[in-house]
């Protein structure tokens, strides 16, 4: 049987959930042209200041080789040491945290984060050397390769109503969400899918939809014989996930459970970046030394009931792909 032909819309997304999580109103002004809700307060510009478009040129791709890889294995090993987590799951350990850069003096570092969500997707591409590693022989893409991309896909057919809403994104500090993700993902043919959770009313709320979902996602997809594992803690060969909230979106890295029966997502917020603290477990041989900071190192990873419950939809996009041998890491015993 020939392969289906690739989706070019993000169906039920953009004209359903879509409309919630962005904060886009259901009258798009100008015509279907979205504003600051949720493009940002850069909604309208058609170039950024040269000084900017030349510090993240300049810096761009230096603060993606620097951005580190191995976090999800540290969080796996800091969660292994809180007795009140019963099972964690923890994606790829080679995925990198893409945070914000910094810009001196000026609060820019906060308009990218659909981009570096997405260059924490392709992280896990090539460090798999899955489908579609090819299209990024040269490394993770910069900012304004990914524009370039969304804008090609959008040529193509691929979400093309994103050019209507955003008027462009090309030099611009506009926002991009879950669709300009999907048309990137989808153009380049990598296999990709999208999940949207809202509030059904008398039902079940958003985040615990999304909560199900994403331990599902984990705990029903695990490759034993590619597992480093400890009784608590399983490190899996498996791709991140894009989450999308009301005007923010992150990478979610894992899921864990307490015995209590709560749940937290763990994530890479690309609002943020490692602490040192944290950067400085990456150089030790384990994370069980004795000289082994607090466990209080896991917190800003955390996103639970109290932080999601705030929000009444969220927009997922996964890879629907599986790691090449090469790919993968033997078992380890933790």
């Amino acid at each position: 049987m020939p392969p289906a032909a690739p989706d070019r819309t993000l169906s039920g997304l953009v004209g359903g959930c879509f409309s919630i999580v962005s904060g886009k109103r259901n009258d798009a002004e100008n015509g279907g042209r979205l504003g600051k809700r949720d493009l940002g307060r850069y909604a309208y510009e058609n170039k950024m200041p040269d000084w900017l478009y030349c510090l993240l040129e300049d810096e761009g791709k230096q603060h993606l080789e620097d951005a580190p890889s191995g976090i999800s294995d540290v969080l796996g090993k800091l969660i292994d040491q809180d007795r009140d987590v019963e099972t964690a799951y923890i994606c790829h350990f080679a995925v990198r945290y893409v945070g914000k850069i910094k810009v001196k003096g000026k609060n820019e570092g906060n308009n990218f984060c659909g981009y570096h969500n997405i260059q924490m997707l392709v992280s896990y591409i090539n460090a798999a050397e899955v489908q579609g590693s090819e299209n990024f022989a040269n490394g993770i893409p910069t900012i304004w390769e990914i524009q370039n991309i969304i804008e090609e896909a959008w040529d193509h057919g691929f979400n093309e109503s994103g050019r209507l809403q955003t008027g462009g994104i090309k030099g611009t500090r506009k926002h991009i969400g879950t669709p300009e993700a999907q048309a990137l993902f989808g153009s380049l043919k990598i296999p990709c899918k999208t999940d949207r959770f809202q509030d059904i009313k008398g039902g079940a709320k958003a985040y615990e939809q999304l909560l199900d979902s994403v331990e599902y996602y984990f705990s029903n997809s695990i490759t034993t014989s590619h597992l480093r594992t400890s009784p608590r803690v399983q490190n899996t060969e498996l791709p991140p996930i894009y989450l999308q909230r009301p005007r923010h979106s992150m990478t979610v890295v894992g899921i864990e459970k307490r015995k209590n029966g709560s749940r937290s997502l763990l994530v890479f917020d690309p609002a943020y970046n490692p602490s040192k603290e944290m950067l400085k477990m990456l150089n030790l041989a384990s994370a069980t030394n004795s000289d082994t900071p607090s466990i209080s190192l896991i917190k800003p990873y955390r996103r639970g009931k109290r932080y999601l419950k705030r929000y009444q939809a969220f927009e997922t996009l996964r890879l629907v792909l599986q790691p090449s041998l090469s790919g993968q890491r033997t078992n380890q015993s933790s």
